[in-house]
């Protein structure tokens, strides 16, 4: 569940999960721009169990209350030793407008949900959400 925005316009600090229908309706259809990232975002959710993906990490402006974020920021989180369809991953790597995602290994991927995605640019602590499969 992705908790209420503060008076920042953020979620509280942490991972909150929730479904991609939670996802679309909290954050995918407030402006044609969100509609449009929200897209790209359920493209990126499709491809990720084939190219071995097991976690998908948001952030950014994109899981704020700004009405037209600039993209969204992701990263995924691959499962360790698993198939990957290696067109699926391809696909992923080359990535779609709006998307900026982050492929990284696993010690990396801790790193930006523990540091990097967990403070906005000011280092006020701030919340992002992981998308459940």
């Amino acid at each position: 569940m992705i908790p209420p925005f503060n008076n920042a316009g953020v979620s509280p600090p942490g991972v909150h999960t929730a479904t991609l229908a939670e996802v679309e309706g909290r954050f995918g259809h407030q402006s044609e721009l969100r509609r449009v990232q929200m897209d790209s975002v359920r493209w990126m959710v499709d491809l990720a169990t084939p190219a071995g993906v097991g976690r998908i990490v948001l952030n950014g402006s994109s899981v704020t209350a700004i009405m037209e974020p600039n993209d969204v920021d992701c990263v995924p989180r691959f499962r360790p030793s698993s198939r990957r369809d290696r067109e699926a991953f391809k696909e992923l790597r080359v990535g779609l407008p709006f998307l900026d995602i982050a492929i990284v290994g696993p010690r990396r991927f801790e790193q930006y949900v523990t540091r990097l995605f967990a403070a906005d640019r000011h280092g006020e602590a701030k919340g992002m959400v992981e998308v459940a499969a």
